[in-house]
């Protein structure tokens, strides 16, 4: 994941979800994208403003900032670009999402694609809602679709926190509950919202000191606390104690609906890791214990002809140590020729 010459002309595509706006992680994340050197970033769960401008300022790239549709969400997305920006946008489809979509036209300087645009986008995760929040992202989904289709006609790129697996994936369901339990177990998983459990919150009572020395002590890194999601009470009853094992990884994962992305291959597009990667797991979420492929870099057909490499960064043979404890989701890097 370093930084190299470029022998032929290039459009190196990323997309990261910093976790809760990156707070006590902002030079980790900082480091982590100088070392992925991408021409175009689109980033999600921005909350702090102020960093997310820094952050553009010191890699030298043009910050786009997308205000989240919901008044009530906190999430903005972002794209930051080290290449001309021609036009952009942020449609809010206020009342059928609960973030933005952020779109950008950029320049390559390449013969071949001379301009490319770039849509980021993060879906609403609400697994609780019905059809595991499935329901609600195809209504994103939809209006996403809509806002790409009132623009010119362009090759270009659908990346982003989708919340949603892709027909095919599999889930390391069993893995994941047994390390959830043992949180839960520890002490560091606590029910918090009338039958729901999630992370212990700061400043109720315990010293944040030793709250951080009992995260590290059952291997999560204490600035990655607020990525432990919450799940339903009975969910910690009910797989407790289930053995960790890939035949009933299959079983589970035939519960989970896939429609987002089934979706979004029946428009055309490109799965970009999976088309490089035809049988990996890909798992983009989360680094304390990956377990699924949420995390997407979609292209239109035409621009998917150009495809170079995709990968996950942090993944095995991309391993960087800050990957790990910059956010509770590994990066994705689309290369194409231009």
């Amino acid at each position: 994941m370093r930084s190299r010459t470029r022998k032929r002309a290039t459009l190196r595509v990323a997309t990261y979800n910093i976790l809760w706006g990156g707070a006590r992680r902002e030079r980790l994340i900082h480091d982590v994208l100088a070392r992925i050197d991408a021409d175009v970033v689109a980033l999600q769960e921005v909350c702090d403003v102020a960093m997310v401008r820094t952050l553009a300022r010191r890699l030298r790239m043009e910050l786009m900032l997308g205000e989240p549709s919901d008044p009530a969400s906190r999430f903005h997305i972002a794209i930051l670009s080290r290449l001309p920006v021609r036009d952009w946008r942020n449609r809010k489809h206020t009342g059928r999402m609960l973030r933005s979509h952020l779109h950008c036209t950029v320049e390559t300087g390449g013969a071949t694609l001379p301009a490319v645009g770039v849509h980021c986008v993060h879906l609403a995760a609400r697994f609780g809602e019905r059809a595991k929040g499935e329901a609600r992202r195809m209504r994103e989904l939809t209006a996403v679709l809509g806002g790409i289709d009132a623009e010119p006609a362009l090759p270009h790129v659908l990346a982003g926190d989708f919340n949603s697996l892709s027909p095919g994936d599999g889930v390391a369901a069993t893995a994941f509950f047994r390390r959830y339990n043992a949180l839960r177990r520890a002490g560091l998983v606590v029910e918090r919202e009338a039958g729901y459990i999630g992370p212990k919150p700061r400043g109720a009572g315990d010293d944040d000191s030793k709250l951080d020395a009992r995260w590290r002590a059952a291997g999560v890194d204490p600035r990655l606390d607020v990525g432990v999601p919450y799940l339903p009470r009975v969910a910690g009853r009910l797989t407790n104690g289930l053995p960790v094992s890939p035949a009933l990884d299959r079983f589970l994962g035939r519960f989970i609906e896939r429609w987002t992305a089934e979706r979004i291959a029946a428009r055309g597009y490109v799965d970009c890791y999976r088309a490089r990667h035809p049988r990996a797991h890909g798992y983009t979420c989360a680094t304390w214990l990956p377990a699924a492929r949420v995390d997407y870099v979609f292209a239109t057909p035409d621009l998917a002809r150009h495809l170079a490499h995709c990968d996950v960064v942090g993944a095995r043979g991309h391993a960087d140590p800050d990957v790990a404890v910059a956010s509770d989701h590994f990066p994705v890097v689309a290369e194409f020729d231009v």
